[in-house]
């Protein structure tokens, strides 16, 4: 794929990530980012730094962070928070960071079938294979490149709260 191809799809991906993101519940407030990763050196010790991702070229590091807010006084109660992850990106496997929520750790369930189902870790899907001349159906595990959406579902969400949600892919 030619290099405009990659950048014009990364950016109308980027695009419906962002329509999708920005899209406003009355009670949830919902901001997604994504962020170039770079390392730098600084002080003789290499570092981080994260840069606006307007575009993307292949083997580039894409950090996607989503800002959730409750807008409402009221605690909410069974909040899920949907990162997708683009077609052309792969999923950085163990990016997708757990949230602790007090006592509560939140860890992501993943999805390789488009958002229709979801799963914790190991993720598995069942497969049709051929042994000894016959057809038989085998679960296989689910490669962290087929992810196709991560998501938290937050037992509760108090009133005003914030909460960042972090994942990280590479541009194929």
């Amino acid at each position: 794929m030619r290099r405009f191809e990659v950048k014009r799809w990364w950016i109308l991906g980027l695009l419906l990530l962002l329509a999708l993101a920005l899209a406003q519940r009355g009670d949830l407030r919902l901001e997604l980012r994504a962020y170039r990763v770079l390392i730098a050196q600084e002080a003789g010790r290499m570092v981080e730094k994260l840069e606006a991702a307007l575009d993307a070229r292949p083997k580039e590091l894409i950090e996607y962070q989503l800002n959730a807010q409750n807008t409402t006084d009221n605690t909410l109660r069974q909040v899920v928070l949907v990162i997708p992850i683009p077609t052309n990106t792969a999923y950085v496997d163990q990016s997708a960071q757990p949230l602790r929520l007090g006592e509560t750790l939140v860890t992501a369930e993943f999805s390789f079938d488009g958002g229709r189902t979801y799963g914790k870790l190991p993720l598995m899907r069942k497969v049709k294979v051929i042994e000894n001349g016959k057809e038989v159906e085998k679960e296989v595990e689910v490669k962290p490149e087929e992810f196709t959406h991560a998501r938290w579902v937050l037992p509760q969400m108090g009133a005003k709260q914030t909460v960042l949600l972090k994942l990280r892919t590479v541009v194929r």
